[in-house]
């Protein structure tokens, strides 16, 4: 009897050590921007051919862990393949993820630094029955209030958002604004200095020469890489260039302007724009965010594995 309970036991620490060895373990994409892409390739290396690509953000199943290179199925896709591990941030069930210390349980990307949204980059002007709109911290009126746009106000629209804008008003604040309260205006045109990065669903931009189509182009730059903006002429972005003495230009839509700022400090990621709010995590000091609002005193921020509100003491940008 004891040599049949023995057998029993061995039999069902072995099923047990099987079932733990063989647990699905989960990643996500994590690029240094937020457009970001990465390879899936056929065999691990470099140079190997491509199965298919990745975005930043897209949740990954580890097929098989490497020491530099993992199989892995991207979950959107379906695809299979192999994915260079500077790429892949890992989630361990029940544990807080990612340098930030944010929470990654229900985690999702905002769609701001998404390709869910559509990038505007024109001014509009504030035009509302009641006189005014509420800047809000999300795209949603479940979001609270950062502050009150009156008529005639004058935002810069970032991105389109469903049924909301996304947008900096005249102070620098980022927040969000109904769109049925705005009037959408020319292409903007006071972009001196501001830096953003390149998004396309055919992977790359075409820099021409001129502000239109039937200009040669000078060269492209792929989905991810960063271009600065001087003017612009219509619907295009007068951009920085190899050559400084060479006009460029790309359109409008596929430069997404975005906010990325580091922690000054350790700093507390909190649920909500107060001290009052209750903890989520720790932005690590010497960390990148993603900026997504900002109403002076707290930030609303996309970790990569959280989002939360800090502090803007702590954040330089």
């Amino acid at each position: 009897m004891k040599k049949i309970l023995a057998a029993v036991l061995i039999v069902i620490m072995t099923l047990s050590a099987c079932a733990f060895a063989f647990a699905e373990q989960y990643a996500y994409v994590k690029t240094p921007t937020s457009d970001g892409t990465v390879y899936v390739r056929k065999v691990a290396g470099a140079g190997q051919p491509i199965a298919g690509v990745a975005k930043n953000g897209d949740t990954l199943l580890i097929l098989k862990k490497g020491n530099t290179w993992h199989k892995v199925k991207v979950l959107r896709t379906g695809v299979s393949g192999y994915m260079y591990g500077v790429y892949i941030k890992f989630i361990d069930s029940g544990s807080s993820g990612g340098s930030s210390g944010g929470s990654t349980g229900g985690y999702t990307p905002d769609a701001s630094v998404s390709d869910k949204d559509t990038v505007i980059n024109k001014y509009g002007t504030v035009n509302s029955s009641d006189g005014y709109a509420n800047l809000r911290w999300g795209p949603s009126t479940s979001y609270g209030v950062i502050a009150k746009e009156y008529n005639g106000a004058s935002l810069w629209l970032l991105e389109q958002n469903g049924a909301w804008y996304r947008c900096t008003d005249a102070s620098g604040r980022i927040g969000y604004v109904n769109r049925n309260l705005v009037s959408v205006g020319s292409t903007v045109s006071n972009t001196y200095g501001r830096t953003g990065v390149i998004r396309s669903s055919d992977g790359f931009a075409s820099i021409r020469a001129g502000a239109g189509t039937y200009y040669s182009q000078l060269y492209t730059l792929n989905v991810g890489q960063s271009v600065t903006a001087y003017t612009s002429s219509g619907d295009w972005l007068k951009v920085s260039s190899p050559s400084s003495w060479t006009d460029a230009y790309v359109y409008r839509t596929l430069v997404r302007f975005y906010s990325r700022a580091r922690a000054t400090g350790s700093v507390n990621l909190r649920t909500g724009p107060s001290t009052a709010y209750s903890k989520l995590g720790v932005v690590a000091n010497g960390s990148y965010v993603t900026l997504l609002a900002t109403d002076g005193s707290f930030c609303r921020v996309d970790t990569g594995s959280a989002i939360g509100y800090v502090s803007h003491k702590y954040l330089s940008y």
